[in-house]
């Protein structure tokens, strides 16, 4: 590959991962689903014992957050591309999720404080990036019990 080419594909999975973050933090789903591969894993090991396949992941995702309101940082991408259509990265990541609770089942808000890392693989889909794999390892994954009832502390 050419290093245009090269630069040109990192600078597409940056945009793909801006994309991902984005429609998680808007609940896009259809949109947050396109940015996947037909036979994409995803892996949260605080969630799940192994990959899951995102035919299952991504229902769950949408349920978890479609009340929550979430906000993901990704920084600093370790971004390698293997040939014209593979590549996999490591990303710095935070997040903060403000979850409601579910008063009738005695379940109180909460927020999730997490860091940590997510590696992926991409994969070139008709001219198109998209998320092949992805796992997220955490170094901190802190719930707090609050009293919060949406994102802007009220």
């Amino acid at each position: 590959m050419a290093i245009w080419e090269r630069l040109a594909a990192i600078e597409d999975i940056r945009c793909l991962k801006a994309r991902y973050f984005r429609c998680v933090d808007t609940k896009l789903w259809p949109e947050f689903r396109a940015l996947f591969t037909d036979d994409a894993t995803l892996y949260f090991p605080e969630a799940y014992d192994k990959p899951s396949p995102i035919s299952k992941s991504y229902p769950a995702i949408a349920a978890l957050l479609d009340d929550a309101v979430s906000i993901h940082h990704g920084h600093m991408p370790e971004i390698e591309v293997l040939d014209a259509d593979n590549a996999r990265a490591i990303w710095s990541m935070e997040d903060e999720v403000f979850l409601p609770g579910k008063p009738d089942e005695g379940i109180p808000p909460s927020t999730i404080l997490g860091a940590g890392h997510y590696h992926e693989t991409y994969r070139r889909e008709a001219g198109q990036w998209k998320i092949a794999s992805l796992e997220l390892t955490r170094l901190r994954h802190e719930v707090i019990q609050n009293p919060v009832k949406n994102g802007t502390g009220g």
